[in-house]
């Protein structure tokens, strides 16, 4: 599971991605379709896993419901929403409620980014940095709260450089040959356009480092790994 630090205004992007910094909460998906399909499974675990609206963000996030609209490869837009009651998160919801507080609006590449990602707090600033990221709030005192919160989010973090060089024990491969580029081609595509090459791992070598992206994958129940790096 990723886990976020609840930095004051980040407390946002927490609920409306589902990391909440909780050893009771486990969310296995790497990829938006799968995470989707994952909420009646984090919907069952926070009826044993309460997990509370730190006091530091209250002020920004009161009860109610947070919007995620993610905007797929195919064209079509999936949503769903996560329920803050009592300032607890309560539920996460495929769909789109009758109202809600704020919204999240963000594409399918990015929304995968954030689940594969080591750091998914810097990943998540710096899509908003970006601007691949948009929080667009409702009515007029959340757009003031929101504005005001905007000045004193942190900046991304550089530190996630990772060296150069090709890992050892990683064979170079050609990715669009890949039996599963096809249905991540968007994702692996990202990936190789901020890198030089990508490699495969060899069997039971474990996982390739550095890479600056990493994709676990099995063959016959056997695990595997996708390095992108950097030469």
């Amino acid at each position: 599971m990723k886990k976020l630090l609840f930095l004051p205004f980040l407390i946002l992007f927490v609920v409306a991605f589902a990391s909440a910094a909780s050893t009771c909460l486990t969310i296995n998906s790497k990829t938006t379709s799968a995470y989707l399909n994952e909420l009646p499974s984090i919907n069952a675990q926070l009826s044993s896993c309460a997990i509370s609206v730190p006091q530091q963000a209250s002020s920004l996030l009161k009860d109610g419901n947070v919007l995620v609209s993610i905007k797929m490869n195919s064209g079509i837009t999936e949503q769903f929403y996560v329920t803050i009651a009592s300032q607890k998160l309560s539920s996460f919801t495929r769909g789109k409620p009758a109202s809600f507080t704020h919204e999240a609006r963000l594409s399918e590449v990015t929304f995968d980014k954030i689940l594969n990602s080591n750091d998914a707090t810097n990943e998540i600033l710096s899509g908003i940095k970006s601007k691949k990221i948009t929080i667009i709030p409702t009515g007029v005192v959340n757009k003031m709260k929101w504005f005001f919160a905007k000045l004193f989010l942190p900046k991304p973090s550089s530190s996630l450089t990772t060296p150069t060089g090709k890992p050892k024990d990683c064979d170079e491969t050609y990715l669009p040959g890949h039996r599963d580029y096809v249905a991540n081609k968007a994702l692996w595509d990202s990936y190789s356009a901020d890198t030089d090459k990508v490699c495969q791992s060899i069997y039971g070598k474990g996982q390739p480092s550095p890479c600056v992206h990493g994709v676990q994958l099995s063959l016959e129940g056997n695990p595997y790994y996708l390095c992108w790096y950097k030469e």
